[in-house]
């Protein structure tokens, strides 16, 4: 067995290898030209390297880190390292682990950050024994969105309108000259107002949202919506899409002084709605598992529950 560094001819070959995983969530594409495309897009400051392991003339495993927008910090760093399911507990994972930290030592890192999941015991295991601990867990739901009945929901959205809240799409908004800055603004209050573990990170800049939070090719602007009342954003839900047969939940959050009106319910049914009619197959999202009132939304919507997602941290330094 030998590591070397990941080439461009080993795309097809890692997502290979994550695909065996069977892991539900987060969605990762199973499109190499898709991980390509998304690592040309990683703007520099985002740090990103991979290796692979290479056995009987295959590419058996990988390893590597990234920084990403949303969660950056100069020594926060992501790691991953995943083996082919007939070649573990041969010490590949180990190597490459080991290579992963020599390659992250120029940068003197903090913070690691890995994930694992309840239905594949031994990665959490394999962290733990190296010093990890489970920081946060989150709850992976999906729902079959051609059996979704959106009918007792009917009346909803004229309940809102009767109040002075319109649901608008981002398509619909282009007409707003400040959508981006008030979306940015909604953007980062909902995320603040969710639970979170505790990481330091920088703060967001709009510039640096704005070329990910609206611009990215699966950012569906006719799925992304946004509450408005008296012309002010109150609430927002991020769409997005995977593969063509799933959208993919993302941000959703309402003013504190707008909740409890149902606005979450009708952002939810709109989406449901919008995933049947274009044709795709499940609505897929993930909530913190203390985050009670999105628990209890995917309750009364009818989804179901895949393995929980075990974000695990170890502290260096």
């Amino acid at each position: 067995m030998i590591i070397r560094d990941f080439t461009a001819e080993d795309y097809a070959a890692v997502v290979g290898v994550h695909a065996s995983q069977k892991i539900t969530w987060p969605e990762w594409p199973v499109d190499p030209q898709a991980w390509a495309d998304a690592d040309a897009r990683r703007p520099p400051k985002y740090l990103c390297r991979r290796w692979v392991a290479v056995e009987d003339g295959q590419v058996v495993g990988y390893a590597g880190y990234k920084q990403s927008a949303g969660e950056y910090h100069p020594q926060r760093f992501q790691v991953d390292v995943k083996v082919l399911p007939g070649y573990q507990r041969r010490g590949i994972g180990s190597a490459l682990y080991a290579c992963l930290l020599d390659g992250l030592q120029r940068f003197d890192p903090r913070v690691l950050r890995a994930d694992a999941f309840t239905h594949l015991p031994h990665g959490f295991r394999f962290l733990q024994s190296r010093g990890f601990f489970e920081a946060f867990r989150e709850t992976p739901v999906y729902l079959d969105a051609h059996a979704f009945d959106p009918t007792p929901y009917a009346q909803l959205e004229t309940g809102l309108n009767a109040q002075g809240i319109f649901i608008k799409t981002l398509r619909e908004l282009e007409v707003d000259p400040d959508r981006n800055q008030k979306l940015f603004e909604m953007y980062c209050a909902a995320d603040a107002d969710i639970p979170h573990e505790e990481i330091e990170i920088e703060p967001l800049e709009f510039s640096e949202w704005l070329s990910w939070g609206v611009s990215e090719p699966y950012v569906l602007p006719d799925a992304y919506l946004v509450a408005i009342c008296a012309g002010e954003y109150v609430a927002l839900r991020d769409v997005s899409e995977y593969g063509g047969q799933a959208l993919l939940g993302g941000l959703m959050g309402v003013r504190r002084d707008f909740r409890q009106r149902g606005i979450a319910l009708a952002l939810m049914v709109r989406n449901l709605i919008y995933a049947r009619e274009h044709g795709y197959r499940e609505f897929k999202d993930c909530t913190a598992v203390q985050n009670a009132p999105m628990q209890a939304l995917f309750n009364r919507l009818g989804f179901s529950r895949a393995p929980e997602w075990q974000q695990c941290q170890k502290n260096l330094g």
